[in-house]
């Protein structure tokens, strides 16, 4: 992964994110186990997608500022949902991929591959399964009126 420059530096992301800053550096492994693991923030201070754990914690929640929370596997995203939102399912993985990329293609009118892309580069662990990629690809096609992109297009 290529190193991340951050516009203001550290005092701009210390003043966004306070709670993911502290003083000590994590060198040993059990200090690594005690980080807390954040959701991936796909679009800035409103969409966010992350596991069961982190949907269930009461700390990450209020650290964010989450306002929703949208299981996928039992909701779908819907268009009406205000504020800050955080997409997951079991491992944040796959049916959560899918959903936050339909949302993707359908509230910033992107092609499947553009949603891929981006969610891709703000959360490397997407990998949504071939079913759900077809029927995105669908999805794709109803949006736009054509398929714009192939699964060959798509390598994750």
């Amino acid at each position: 992964m290529d190193p991340v420059i951050l516009l203001g530096g550290f005092t701009a992301f210390h003043t966004l994110y306070p709670f993911l800053c502290n003083s000590r550096m994590a060198l040993l492994e059990p200090d690594r186990y005690a980080l807390t693991i954040y959701p991936s923030e796909i679009l800035e201070g409103e969409l966010y997608q992350g596991s069961a754990a982190q949907a269930s914690d009461y700390h990450i929640l209020e650290n964010l500022n989450i306002t929703h929370v949208v299981n996928a596997t039992a909701e779908s995203l819907s268009s009406g949902v205000g504020g800050r939102v955080l997409v997951h399912c079991s491992m944040g993985r796959s049916r959560s991929s899918a959903l936050t990329l339909a949302f993707l293609m359908q509230h910033q009118r992107w092609t499947l591959l553009h949603a891929i892309r981006w969610l891709k580069e703000r959360r490397a662990c997407t990998a949504p399964n071939v079913n759900f990629l077809r029927q995105l690809l669908t999805y794709e096609e109803q949006l736009f009126g054509r398929r714009l992109t192939s699964l060959d297009d798509i390598r994750l």
